[in-house]
Formats: structure tokens, sequence, C-alpha cells
């Protein structure tokens, strides 16, 4: 299988998964910090490459285990017992079409939330299902230079999930959201057998719906290093991320427990990823653990995703 193919072929699939954390933060901005659509371990192995020219279908499900509610200090406030799942569909299309020189392409993320959790600590339950907020990306632009590939999109995201200030947990943020990513895959050896990335991903929030709260502007960088196998249809290795809030929440809902706060968490794991061609189907299975957080829930993350691919062929050589 050609390198670039197999580098490129889950991206998408990796991709989809920015859209779960509206099923988690509703609980963050609750008793943390308030939080962003981007999550961090969203993406791992080869997250700086765009996809080739094709058209991807992914489902993909999300599992977060809480065990952890942090303080602004890192130090544990409570333990409680939360366990949030969601399901999600994603579409997106790399076309055969160049701009500034690049592949471009778009993705389309619909997120179904379908949680529930019991923290004995708060003597609380609920639960919440339905439509999340959706992602669109109307600029997806990949490059491939050498050894190295490139990546910058941008996209937002548009508070279409229900949101009621009122309640603890939602399926959607109740805010638009401007995103921009931006990174790099490098094949270190001659055979492109070893890789790393980065992925840099920049959060700009607007007010939330029925509050005067506006989230502080985010970043998040993911890194990862693998090794391909099985005639490049294989890439295994160790992905992480490191995120951080820029600036502090502003409006006068802001909690005045956590004003001024600036949250930030980190996560190293393993990640797997198999991508067969003939067969036109791409799987992803990766795990992280949290540690150094400060101002929210920990835990661990759990990922796997399943996406029906089907490349573009080139364009037929023209006769002379």
């Amino acid at each position: 299988m050609a390198p670039w193919i197999r580098s490129s072929a889950l991206r998408f699939s990796l991709l989809v998964l920015i859209a779960i954390l509206a099923e988690v933060a509703p609980f963050h901005s609750l008793y943390a910090q308030q939080v962003g659509h981007y999550l961090g371990g969203a993406t791992g192995l080869e997250n700086g490459s765009g996809a080739p020219p094709g058209f991807y279908g992914t489902y993909l499900g999300y599992v977060n285990p809480v065990d952890e509610l942090k303080g602004p200090n890192g130090n544990t406030i409570l333990n409680p017992d939360i366990t949030v799942a969601a399901q999600m569909a994603g579409f997106s299309m790399t076309t055969p079409k160049k701009f500034l020189g690049a592949d471009y392409g778009w993705s389309f993320l619909v997120p179904i939330v379908n949680t529930r959790f019991t923290a004995d600590e708060f003597n609380a339950s609920a639960a919440s299902a339905g439509l999340s907020d959706i992602y669109f990306a109307p600029i997806v632009l990949g490059w491939t230079k050498g050894k190295a590939n490139f990546l910058v999109n941008y996209g937002f995201w548009a508070p279409t999930g229900q949101f009621n200030p009122s309640l603890a947990l939602n399926p959607g943020l109740g805010f638009w959201e401007q995103q921009i990513q931006a990174g790099t895959t490098y094949n270190i050896d001659k055979r492109k057998l070893w890789n790393t990335s980065v992925l840099t991903t920049w959060e700009i929030n607007q007010s939330k719906e029925g509050l005067d709260v506006t989230p502080g502007p985010m970043f998040t960088g993911e890194y990862s290093f693998g090794r391909r196998f099985d005639k490049y249809q294989m890439n295994a290795g160790i992905v992480g991320f490191a995120y951080q809030k820029l600036s502090a929440d502003s409006g006068s809902g802001v909690n005045p427990l956590f004003s001024g706060i600036l949250d930030r968490s980190f996560a190293t794991g393993g990640e797997w990823k198999y991508t067969n061609v003939k067969w036109h189907m791409a799987f992803d299975a990766r795990y992280e653990q949290e540690y150094g957080v400060e101002a929210r829930t920990s835990g661990k993350i759990i990922v796997f995703s399943v996406t029906y691919l089907k490349f573009f062929p080139p364009p037929a050589p023209a006769h002379k």
C-alpha cells in the first residue's frame, strides 16, 4: 500500500472525535471551568496529515470514565462516579481539486448523545439524550512535501443541541465556536516506517445562550510517535496531548470560585490503527490516561471507530 494512503486514511476517523466534548462539557462547566467543544485526545497517530482524495464515512464510539474532580491547584476535590458515552456519525470528502497547492476538502460531524451519570457525592443523577452541537469545516487543506505532510483547516461549531442553563446536563453547549487547526506528520526513515506528528487546535468562543458567560480562548497540542507494520496497513504507537486555557472566562455569570483560573490537562496513552483499501475499511482504537489536571474533571479516554473509505481514482493522463 502506498505510504500516502496509509498515512492519511484514518485522518477523518480521528477528526470526528472532536465533537464528543459536547456530551461532557455541561458537567465540566457546572462544577469547574467553562470548556470548549474540542477534546484533548481527539486525534493521535498521523494527526498532521490530510486525507487523500476520496469520501469517508465514520461511526465512532467514545467512553470517558471520570474518577476525579480537580481543583485549581490540582488537588482532588471529589471522586465522582461518572461515565460519559456517546455515538457519532461523520462525513468527509477530499476533492481532486487543488487550492494553494493543497488537496481541498470539507468535513461534517453529527454527534448523538446517549449519556447518564450518577455522582453519589452530589446526591444527584441526570440523563440526557439527543442531538448535540454539530461541526462543519468548509476548509480542510492537506499538503505532501517529501517525507512530510501538512494540514490546515477551519471550522465552526453551531449550537444545535438543546441547552438549558438551569439543567445539570445538556446535549449542547449553548454557544458558537470558531476552530482553527494546523499540524504536520513527518516520516523519519527512508522506508517511512517510523512516524511522528503534532496537531495544534485553537478555539475562539462566543457567549453562551441565556448566560452572561464567554469561555476563554483555548489551545490543545496533540502529539504521536508510531511505527508501521503489515505492508503499511497498520500503525501503532504512543499518543498524548497538552491542553491549556489561554485567558480566563469572562462575564457576570462566571462561577466566583473559578474566576481568573486557567484550567489545564495532559494525557498519554497508546493507539492502534489498521487500514485495508481492498475492504474500503479502516479501524482505530485509542486509550489515554489524564494527569496534571487543574480545575476540571480527570479520567480515562477510550475511543474506537470504523470508517468506510472510497478513494477517488487519479484522473486519466491526457493523450497527446
